[in-house]
């Protein structure tokens, strides 16, 4: 039986291949006619008819020519088909989101065989955290603008993402009691919660628990931060650890951040202060979490040493006194009032607005 009548049976099936790469490129225009098609089936099938020797249609190079080459060329062929008529799509076309969103980019594709790449052209305003089949997870860190390209075989589209400040609110037991979907619908997208405070036991926030549940339920970002008391490096160490044992397991959107405002830590030499900020920071950071310093701008300024600190945390900024472009370029938070109103809190709370979560 000649060897074309046996190929006959040869079931194909799509495999994946390197769509960057032209099949014509690989070799597999064989009778030289510039297309990859059936008649290079034709001229392989009677190639081997005549029991040519030719290595050059040894396609899947194992030595040999013979059917299972003919069966390489016809899965390459199925495959350009499937590259050639590749449709993708998505639904939005720009996002606009604030600091410290999450969102998933969803794409349409009649192709599941070869993989979809999603590419940001500013990781800093907008990272691409991870990707499955058609999905891409973005974390949008600071306000700006970027693209996001995506790219399955030859066909490539774009979505723009507007990133612009976040509405943020800090929050302790004194707040009292609060509706969190209301703050959610007030346009407000992040809280940072008071987790406690110093270094002995017992100084949780009553109610940081409470709020950490609820504003997640309400879909805010959520972070923390510890008011400390700390003098010295060994004490920053003990509220490092007390901090854990409160804010263990928990999943933060936001940092945690170390609250330094007492006048006992305003008058301590520029270098202690410094390094007992970083003592709690770094501290905070081994335990897997992101953390961050908040101060007021004078006691930042005169009893620390600023830039230090921020070219390795986020710095969260009092000033209610200055506009966000008065300040020093570090900053990335600003709270600007202490005496804000927002919809579901009764009386006065802290505003702030997020510019930067690098």
């Amino acid at each position: 039986m000649k060897i074309k009548n046996i190929i006959i049976g040869v079931i194909t099936s799509i495999v994946l291949i390197n769509c960057g790469m032209s099949v014509l490129a690989k070799g597999f225009d064989i009778n030289a006619d510039n297309k990859i098609d059936v008649n290079d089936v034709t001229y392989l099938q009677n190639a081997l008819s005549d029991f040519a020797e030719d290595t050059k249609l040894d396609l899947n190079n194992d030595g040999r020519i013979d059917v299972n080459d003919v069966s390489f060329l016809q899965i390459e062929i199925s495959n350009q088909s499937v590259e050639n008529n590749t449709q993708i799509s998505i639904s939005t076309k720009e996002y606009c989101k604030n600091v410290g969103d999450t969102f998933t980019i969803s794409v349409d594709t009649n192709n599941d065989v070869n993989e979809i790449t999603f590419t940001s052209s500013d990781s800093s305003v907008a990272k691409i955290i991870s990707t499955e089949k058609r999905l891409a997870k973005v974390k949008v860190n600071k306000v700006g603008n970027a693209t996001v390209t995506i790219k399955q075989c030859n066909k490539i589209i774009t979505t723009k993402i507007k990133v612009e400040k976040a509405r943020c609110i800090d929050l302790s037991e004194w707040n009292g009691d609060i509706d969190f979907n209301k703050v959610k619908k007030s346009g407000v997208t992040c809280v940072i919660l008071r987790a406690g405070y110093g270094k002995d036991d017992n100084q949780e926030d009553e109610k940081f628990n409470e709020y950490y549940a609820k504003a997640k339920t309400a879909g805010l970002n959520v972070g923390a931060y510890w008011y400390s008391y700390a003098t010295t490096i060994d004490a920053a160490k003990a509220e490092v650890r007390n901090c854990m044992k409160t804010i263990q397991g928990k999943e933060f959107d936001l940092p945690v951040f170390l609250d330094v405002e007492e006048y006992r830590q305003a008058v301590l030499p520029r270098r202690t202060l410094t390094d007992i900020i970083s003592t709690f920071c770094d501290g905070i950071k081994s335990n897997g979490f992101e953390s961050g310093l908040y101060s007021a701008k004078s006691m930042l300024v005169d009893s620390a040493y600023p830039d230090e600190l921020a070219s390795k945390y986020l710095i969260w900024m009092a000033a209610p006194n200055n506009s966000y472009n008065e300040l020093p370029s570090f900053v990335d938070i600003h709270q600007y009032s202490w005496t804000g109103s927002v919809d579901g809190i009764r009386g006065d709370v802290d505003l702030n607005y997020i510019y930067n979560l690098n």
